[in-house]
Formats: C-alpha cells, structure tokens, sequence
C-alpha cells in the first residue's frame, strides 16, 4: 500500500515543518481591536500596511507560534520572529507556560477548570490556563488537548499533542481516523491505549514511504446540525486531509481512491492543525455564518500520507465541530481547478511553467478562508484581486510548499503581510469585501529544474519524466486554490494568458 519515494535527507526537513506546526493559518490572534473592514482595492491589501486599528504580525510569523507542550514540559521556545506569548506569574517574560500548569510549586493556580475526571472539551469562555491568553491549539476550551487533560495519554507514535477531547454529544461530535474505529473514545477516555498496541501496516507509515488513500467512517448526530466553530487535527505526516460526506464512508475502513470532488466538504487541514475561528469569541462579522452536517453523516477522509521521520508514524486524526444556533447565513465553497489541469497538465524536465488561472467576478461577496494546494516543484503559489483600474492586491501567497498555510479574513485573525522577495509567506487581513467588476487570479510557478531538485533534496526531473497531475509530492504536480465565501460559490476557474505580476513569479 505504501512505497519508499525520497531518500531521508530531503525527508527529514518534511518532518521539521510537519511536527513544529502549531498555527495552520499561518495567522497569529491578536489582541482585542475595532473591527476592520478592508474593501479589496484598499491599500491595506497590497502587503504595504495592516488594516487601520491592527497590530501587524512579526515578519516569519506564519510559521508555528508556539510548539505544543504537555504538562509539566519545560516551556517552549516560540519561533523566531513570532509574538511570544505572556509567561505566567512567577515565569521570565515571553515564556509559555505548559498547559494546565500554574506558577512553580502550585500546578492548579492556573487551572480554568478542573481536569479531573474531565472526558469532555467544555467550550465556553472559561480558558484551560487562566494565566495565558486564548491560543486556538494550546489553550482552547473548544478543543482541550488529551496530553493536557489524561496523564495516561502517552503512545510510541509522534503526534500525542494533536489529540483533543471531544464536545459532549448535546454540543457537537467529534469523529477521526483511529486504529481502535469508533471505539476509540470509550477505550481511551478510560486510560485503555491498548488499541495503539501490535498495530499492522494499515495503521503504520515506515520511514520513506507515501501513499495516497482514503478512510471511511461517519459521524453520530441523530439530525442533521449546524456548525461554525471546528477544529481538525492530524497526526504528523501528511501533506493534506481532505474531508467530505459522501455516501459510502459508512463503515470505519482504509479504501483506494481520491477526494469526492463533488461531496459536501467538511474541514480539513494541510497542517497538523486547523481551528475556526482563530479566536474565543465569534468575530462579529461572522454573526449567522454557519455550515451544515447531515444527520449520521458519511465521513470520508482522504489522506496524502508520507513519513518524512526517521521513525515509524502512525495514521491517525480528529475533528470537533460545534453546533451553531445562530445560522443564516450558509459558506459557500471555492474549488479552484481548472478541469483540463487534470487531464492535461505535462511539464517536461528543465521546464518552468505557470499555471495561471481567473475568474471574472459579477457579484459581490465576502471572501473568508483561502488556501493554496500544490507540490515541491511550485515554488511560489500566489492569489490576487485585479481591481477595474488595473492595481492589484495580493491576498495569499505560499512560497513554502512543506508548510502550506489556510488564512481566514475577519477582524481578529492578523495574517502575515507577505513579501516574495524574503520568501516570506502572508496574506491581507481584516474582513476582505470583494466587489464586482474585479477579478481574481491565481498561479503556480512550477521551476522543475535541477538546481530546485537540489534545493529540496528531491529526484532530478530526468529521473523523474513528464510531470502530471497526481498526489505524490515529488513526481507530480497540481494548482488548486481552496476556500469559502458568504454568497458566491467559485468553481472551475478559466486558463489566464494576461502578464504575470513579479511576486507571483518570484523564487
């Protein structure tokens, strides 16, 4: 099922950016400010300035912001260039308290709420460590993590930090890809980890093996349900985990096959974490947002996984939604492949080709999440709005494919302002209002060349041959541009001819 596809060097820096991801959106919660709208068009896009009112985010720090800790771990040291977190009382300045611990000699100062006996994510506006701001990964009532919560939570696979409490059944359902199926909850909420022991190779991932599969199970709500908040973790060592309810993802098993491109798509991540909203309190401009689950949804996983350690990993994820009363206003999807990429797409050794796609917007819309899928030889993804009197705003770009982020625009979540030039990842912020008359681009400059072979460890082009459209990281390619809108759904984008910018095509 699986196969060794890269030497070791090249995986192990895979494995740096999988394991330190601690903020998929590359995007870092400020402090409490107006909300802010920007209306595409507006300087505040162009990645010259943050939105009037905001705190610009350190340059770099789309990569993690802290590393998850477990309890009673010495505190991490954030990434470089990343707003370091308030210590708590009795800790040195720009020190992250481990989750759930309190100052030196009194462990439960600390403590929101009792983790005794806790099986169960509260919600709420209580936080798990009073003594630290609201973090949507370590310090997050929707999505407590099991390291914080069960001392017994300890396997031989990386990844522990990922795993997070479910909500309770009137609240909202969790449902995940485990070795032990659904039982997976009863079992362990009980300190039974004997479902991680004598695992087969179904479970398990060997150093330097890929595979492209799908797992199928299915969520337990009664009826169908609403939801707005959610939050999706995987285990390390997979490039995405697209998630949909299709029919047939019924019974919990591995299958052959690729995403329903067609399905209802629930969320997924291309990090070891994705959380919505990135902030305790529903922005106010998301009042009524909301998407929906039908009732003993069919829940198809669809899994790019690769072992990029030098041990074995285990395959493994969770996903909590919440139910949303406030619900007027349903996400609308983007799906940004231009079919024939498909079907089509050859790109011969020593080759740089872009792939440059648009669509011409008619209607009025609010842009909420947007985030770019392509492989190791796309050096540069970028998407951009094309304003009636030819300027343009950037509003994502990706310029690192091992840590692909998914940014969210609202007046809470402060992206990084991008900047090509230092390869520095980022996108707009604020509310992004797209108005009609403009059009949005996207492009993936592809440089599937020998010397971008030796800068990612990766198979030179010859040995490789044409490159097509496919899952595997090294021998194929592809530029799909994923997100969500208020009243516009943006499917199947046009081939665009027109002159590239120079930040779309920067290496």
């Amino acid at each position: 099922m699986a196969r060794s596809f890269l030497p070791l060097s090249a995986l192990a820096l895979l494995a740096l950016a999988a394991c330190s991801s601690s903020e998929p959106n590359g995007s870092v919660p400020a402090s409490p400010v107006p909300a802010t709208t920007v209306v595409a068009g507006s300087p505040a896009l162009s990645g010259a300035a943050a939105p009037s009112g905001a705190v610009a985010p350190a340059a770099g720090s789309g990569a993690a912001a802290v590393p998850p800790a477990s309890i009673g771990a010495p505190a991490p040291v954030p990434a470089p260039g990343t707003p370091a977190m308030p210590g708590a009382a009795g800790q040195g300045a720009g020190e992250t308290p481990a989750i759930g611990s309190g100052p030196p000699g009194d462990p439960a100062a600390c403590r929101g709420f009792s983790f005794e006996g806790l099986i169960y994510s509260p919600g709420g506006t209580v936080l798990p460590n009073t003594c630290m701001p609201f973090h949507p990964t370590l310090n997050n009532p929707y999505a407590v993590r099991c390291v914080d919560a069960w001392p017994w939570y300890k396997t031989k696979f990386p990844g522990d930090d990922f795993c997070i409490l479910p909500p309770s059944p009137e609240k909202g359902v969790q449902y995940g890809v485990h070795p032990q199926g659904k039982k997976w909850f009863e079992q362990v909420s009980k300190g039974d980890l004997s479902g991680y022991d004598n695992l087969t190779t179904e479970w398990t991932m060997a150093p330097g093996e890929e595979e492209q599969v799908n797992y199928q199970t299915s969520a337990d709500n009664a009826a169908q349900a609403n939801y707005y908040r959610s939050y999706a973790r995987m285990r390390p060592g997979s490039h995405h985990m697209i998630v949909s309810s299709e029919m047939g993802g019924t019974a919990e098993k591995w299958a052959p096959g690729g995403p329903g491109l067609g399905a209802l798509q629930l969320p997924g991540a291309q990090r070891p974490d994705e959380n919505t909203p990135k902030s305790l309190d529903k922005p106010a401009e998301d009042k009524g947002l909301y998407n929906r689950l039908p009732a003993k949804a069919p829940v198809v996983f669809n899994m790019h996984h690769f072992n990029a350690q030098s041990k074995t990993i285990l395959k493994e994820a969770w996903t909590n939604l919440w139910w949303e009363s406030d619900a007027t206003i349903e996400l609308k999807p983007i799906f940004g492949l231009e079919l024939s990429q498909a079907t089509s797409l050859a790109v011969q050794p020593g080759q740089t080709v872009d792939l440059h796609y648009s669509w011409k917007l008619t209607q009025p819309f609010r842009w909420v999440t947007a985030f770019g899928h392509r492989h190791a030889w796309t050096t540069n993804f970028s998407a951009w709005l094309e304003n009636p009197d030819g300027t343009l705003d950037i509003v994502y770009q990706s310029l690192n494919w091992l840590d692909e982020p998914t940014y969210r625009y609202d007046s809470v979540a402060m992206n990084p302002v991008p900047d090509a030039s230092k390869q520095s990842d980022g996108g707009a912020s604020g509310v992004l209002m797209v108005k009609a008359g403009q059009k949005l681009h996207f492009n993936c400059h592809i440089a599937y060349t020998d010397a971008r072979a030796a800068k990612e460890g990766a198979p030179r082009p010859m040995e490789n041959g044409t490159l097509h459209f496919a899952n595997e990281a090294f021998s194929a390619e592809m530029c799909i541009l994923f997100g969500s809108t208020t009243n516009v759904q943006l499917i199947g984008p046009s081939k665009d001819t027109s002159k590239l910018p120079d930040f779309a095509i920067t290496e």
